[in-house]
C-alpha cells in the first residue's frame, strides 16, 4: 500500500513538472512572438517615418523649385544706344505686372511705360530733340522706386539739310517776311503749341502702332532742315507731305483733340493729345473735321489739306511731339511699328 501511494504520488509530482514546464515555455514562446510583433512594429514605424521623412523632402524640394522658377526677373530691350538728334527711343519692358510701378529717366526727365496688351510688355517712347546737344545721357529705370536698369544712350548730330527760306509772291502780298515769320514763331504760333504740347496726360490713350495721316506718303519737306534767309534761321521741326487740296487727313493714333483753330503762320492746325507727353500736329489744312475736346480713333478723318499760313502750295505739315521734343515723325511712325510687329 505504501508503495503503490508513494509510486502515485510521483506520477503525480512528474505529471504537474511536465504541466509546468510546458506552460513556462508556452508563455516564453508568447512572450517571444510578442516582442517580434513589435519589433516588427517598430521598424515598420522606422520605415515609415523615412518615407513620411523622405517624402517631405521631395516635396520641399519642388516648392523651392516652383518657387524659383516663379520669380522671373524683369528684362528690358532698348531700341538702340547710339541714336540722332530726330530720333526716338524705345524701350520694352517684359515680366513686369500690371501693379509694379515702373518709371523711367533720361537726362533728369521723368517718362512713363504703357501696356501693350496684344505683346503683354510695357514700353516707353523718349524722344531725342532735333536740336538736342550732342553727347552722352543716362538713362535710368526705377521699379517699385528701385533702381533696375542704367544704360547711357549717345546722341549723335543729324546732318539736317540747309536751305533757303521761300515765300511765294501771293504770300509777299499778305505781308509775310522772313523776320515777321520768325518772330511770329517765337512770340505767337509757337508759343501756343508749346503751352498745348507742354501738357502732360498721364494715362496712354493708344495701344498699338501709328499710322500714316495720308493714304500715299510723298515727303516734299524734309525733317528738320534749316531755312536761312538774311540772317533768319528757322528749323523745319515736321515733315511736308504731298497732298491736293481736300485729301482726307488721318489721326495717327487714339487720342483726344486738344486744338482745333487757325493760327498766322501754321493755318489751320489740330493737335491732338495720344496721353503720356505725345502729340500728333496737323497744319495748313483746308477744313476741320473735328473739334476741341472730342476722342478720336486711329485712322479717322480729322480734316482736309489745305494751303492755309505760311505755305507755298497745297500740302500736309505733320509734327510729333514727345515730352516737349521734336521728333522725326516718319522715321518714329515707321521704327515704332516695325519693333511691335517684331516682339
Amino acid at each position: 500500500m505504501n508503495f503503490f501511494s508513494n509510486n502515485i504520488i510521483k506520477i503525480l509530482i512528474f505529471i504537474i513538472s511536465l504541466f509546468l514546464i510546458g506552460t513556462f515555455f508556452f508563455i516564453l514562446n508568447l512572450s517571444s512572438q510578442d516582442a517580434s510583433i513589435k519589433e516588427q512594429k517598430y521598424l515598420e514605424t522606422i520605415l515609415n517615418s523615412e518615407t513620411l521623412v523622405k517624402e517631405e523632402i521631395v516635396e520641399s524640394l519642388e516648392e523651392t523649385l516652383i518657387s524659383e522658377e516663379s520669380i522671373v526677373e524683369p528684362l528690358f530691350f532698348f531700341s538702340a544706344t547710339e541714336l540722332k538728334q530726330g530720333d526716338t527711343l524705345i524701350i520694352f519692358a517684359e515680366n513686369i505686372s500690371k501693379e509694379d510701378k515702373i518709371i523711367g529717366k533720361f537726362n533728369n526727365q521723368l517718362f512713363d511705360f504703357f501696356p501693350i496688351e496684344t505683346l503683354g510688355k510695357k514700353v516707353a517712347l523718349v524722344g531725342i530733340d532735333a536740336k538736342k546737344i550732342p553727347g552722352d545721357y543716362l538713362v535710368s529705370i526705377f521699379l517699385a522706386d528701385e533702381l533696375i536698369v542704367e544704360k547711357t544712350i549717345k546722341v549723335e548730330k543729324s546732318d539736317f539739310y540747309i536751305t533757303k527760306i521761300v515765300i511765294a509772291p501771293e504770300l509777299e502780298e499778305k505781308g509775310f517776311t522772313s523776320s515777321n515769320i520768325s518772330e511770329n514763331i517765337s512770340t505767337e504760333d509757337g508759343v501756343i503749341i508749346y503751352e498745348i504740347t507742354r501738357g502732360y496726360s498721364p494715362q496712354a490713350y493708344f495701344n498699338e502702332s501709328f499710322v500714316y495721316p495720308l493714304d500715299k506718303i510723298i515727303n516734299v519737306g524734309a525733317f528738320g532742315n534749316i531755312r536761312k534767309d538774311n540772317g533768319v534761321t528757322i528749323q523745319h521741326l515736321g515733315v511736308d507731305l504731298d497732298a491736293a487740296e481736300g485729301t482726307s487727313i488721318y489721326a495717327i493714333n487714339n487720342g483726344k483733340v486738344v486744338f482745333v483753330d487757325e493760327l498766322t503762320v501754321f493755318g489751320k492746325t489740330v493737335i491732338i493729345d495720344h496721353g503720356l507727353g505725345i502729340y500728333s500736329l496737323y497744319l495748313h489744312l483746308s477744313e476741320f473735321n473735328t473739334f476741341e475736346g472730342e476722342m478720336v480713333s486711329r485712322g479717322e478723318v480729322i480734316g482736309f489739306s489745305g494751303n492755309t499760313g505760311w505755305s507755298n502750295g497745297p500740302h500736309l505739315h505733320l509734327s510729333i511731339k514727345i515730352n516737349g521734343a521734336s521728333i522725326d515723325p516718319l522715321k518714329f511712325i515707321d521704327n515704332f511699328g516695325i519693333l511691335l510687329e517684331n516682339k
